[in-house]
């Protein structure tokens, strides 16, 4: 059984794909599987994955009609055989050719259920990185048996968040809960990180930015849909919440809503270019979430909407995002 199942759904990305590979490929640690997803790729993609899969063994193909992210995701995840899963998207890559090695040298000490590891943007027409995590973590804090404690250590400083492409899940916690993808959803990961907060009992974390996430690229996979990510980051924000009052354990019902609460916060910042009235009646109508404070950055907006009142927070963490662009 391989250690790793890397899952790399794919849609038109014939001129980042190979550049992708080639960084999964030449990772020193190779007990691993490849899992390269063609979601109907109009591009030559679909003949890339072929022409990998024909010279290396551990590259396996997927070639499905298109169904988008969440569909593609789930593909690999029906046949992925290794004892971890990790998400790459195409258009990104790993800069650190070492990095699978020291995540498996981590997992063999902790045997954690999820890893966290660091990312770093890739401005392709400028050529530079900006950190994600730019914070010193203490890792002991992260791996402590207490997961609660863990989970918290993690919220308060921002270091869990919405990507599915920057933890390392252990394969039987996926199939213990039927973990998928939640289809036609532009904010998939919300979900799936916020699932992962109540069925993990251990996390760890790989303190080292190897994963390039690119930015600016035109015809991604959410570009021109400002609309929808909103409505779609709403209705995830709203669902995790409900979700988070059911919860017998009140600590972690105030972990969970704070974990939704710092991805309100962002999706107030990601607002400024919807005119639907009624949508963002309902983002307002949920700033209840604000409460859920844990988060230092969410402390600061709800500072913020305390001296400013909402609609000028709002207006504010929209420029704050613009800028950070």
């Amino acid at each position: 059984m391989p250690e790793f199942s890397i899952i790399v759904p794919i849609y038109k990305v014939e001129k980042y794909l190979e550049i992708c590979i080639d960084s999964i490929i030449g990772q020193s640690f190779c007990n691993f599987e490849l899992i390269l997803v063609d979601d109907g790729s109009p591009d030559t993609c679909g003949e890339i994955c072929d022409r990998y899969s024909s010279s290396d063994t551990r590259v396996k193909v997927v070639h499905k009609e298109n169904g988008g992210l969440s569909s593609a995701r789930n593909a690999g995840l029906d046949i992925a055989t290794g004892k971890y899963v990790i998400f790459i998207d195409s258009d990104d890559f790993w800069d650190d050719a070492s990095a699978l090695e020291h995540i498996h040298i981590n997992l063999t000490e902790t045997d954690a259920d999820v890893l966290v590891f660091t990312a770093k943007r890739y401005y392709e027409s400028e050529d530079k990185y900006t950190y994600i995590i730019t914070s010193d973590v203490d890792r002991t804090k992260i791996i402590d048996k207490d997961v609660n404690a863990s989970i918290r250590y993690m919220i308060e400083n921002n270091i869990y968040r919405a990507a599915a492409w920057n933890k390392v899940v252990k394969k039987s916690i996926i199939d213990s809960y039927s973990m998928r993808f939640k289809d036609g959803y532009l904010s998939e990961d919300m979900d799936w990180c916020g699932d992962l907060l109540l069925y993990a009992q251990r996390f760890d974390f790989y303190d080292n930015p190897f994963y390039a996430y690119r930015q600016q690229r035109n015809g991604s996979i959410t570009a021109g849909k400002a609309e929808k990510l909103i409505s779609d980051k709403l209705y995830m924000c709203e669902k995790g919440y409900r979700q988070a009052l059911k919860l017998e354990d009140k600590e972690k019902t105030e972990l969970l809503a704070s974990y939704y609460a710092y991805e309100y916060s962002v999706l107030l910042g990601v607002s400024s270019g919807v005119k639907n009235r009624e949508l963002l009646s309902k983002v307002k109508n949920l700033q209840i979430l604000l409460n859920y404070d844990i988060s230092r950055k969410v402390k600061k907006v709800k500072k913020l909407k305390k001296y400013i009142g909402y609609s000028l927070t709002r207006r504010a963490l929209c420029f704050f995002v613009k800028i950070k662009k």
